[in-house]
């Protein structure tokens, strides 16, 4: 009979622990899924440009606007009739997708939170040929309407050309060219 009594006791703490470790866990989510449209971008420091017409280099300041360049590079991938309609989708499932209002999304690769102030996008060859790049976005503040950080972007000399116009890049100029810039990134 006492047996039978512990038998029950048993079954009947395995079941509360069971039914009690079930419990609905709510996984944080993370404040850097959405969709965003790149809607501001400057040089967070000088650029030095070598060109064929200035005596030395020519030097754009910090706070320079590049929005236009830096749509251009991060969104060229997504066919779209206007930069304001290109935006980045950060998904839940950690997919980062480049979209154009009324089109299919397409996959550009994925994402990551290191911290609270730090977000990387692992971009794919899809999304930045021929080999796509990994853009880590720093010291990230978040405000009502989005996010704005600091990034490393790699731009190719071609796309510093178009920006110096109608200046010439010197044919020492490297073939990519480091831009610390400061970017924001608004909820769409």
């Amino acid at each position: 009979m006492k047996t039978t009594n512990f038998k029950w006791l048993a079954i009947t703490l395995a079941l509360f622990v069971f039914i009690t470790d079930c419990k609905d866990d709510k996984k944080e989510v993370s404040k850097f899924i959405g969709d965003f449209v790149i809607s501001n971008a400057k040089l967070a420091e000088a650029l030095i440009v070598p060109t064929v017409e200035a005596p030395g280099n020519l030097t754009l300041p910090v706070n320079t606007n590049i929005t236009q360049l830096i749509q251009t590079a991060l969104l060229s991938a997504v066919n779209c009739s206007s930069p304001d309609k290109s935006y980045v989708e950060l998904r839940e499932d950690n997919s980062l997708y480049l979209s154009c209002e009324g089109l299919t999304p397409l996959n550009a690769g994925t994402w990551e939170e290191v911290s609270a102030t730090t977000l990387i996008l692992n971009m794919n060859s899809t999304a930045i040929p021929p080999i796509g790049f990994v853009l880590s976005v720093t010291n990230i503040v978040e405000d009502a309407s989005g996010l704005t950080g600091i990034a490393s972007v790699p731009l190719p000399k071609e796309m510093i050309g178009a920006l110096i116009a109608p200046l010439h890049l010197s044919p020492s100029a490297p073939a990519v060219f480091m831009l610390k810039i400061s970017i924001q990134f608004m909820k769409k």
